[in-house]
């Protein structure tokens, strides 16, 4: 799946099954990220980690 499919299908799921409103200011905010996200741009799921908790660590640590 494209990475914009994949932040389309956030939007969607947050707003349907989570009744997020499309009104509130994060969902501007991944609206405009879908917006700027390249057409054909995949981001392959290698290197992933298995929570956030472990990608911040990772981010934490190459940002140094």
């Amino acid at each position: 799946m494209k990475d914009r499919e994949f932040l389309m299908w956030i939007h969607e799921r947050l707003e349907l099954i989570h009744n997020e409103s499309p009104l509130v200011d994060y969902m501007h905010k991944l609206r405009a990220i879908i917006r700027s996200t390249p057409k054909d741009k995949e981001t392959p799921n290698a290197l992933s980690c298995n929570t956030l908790d472990e990608l911040k660590e990772m981010l934490d640590q190459t940002s140094k």
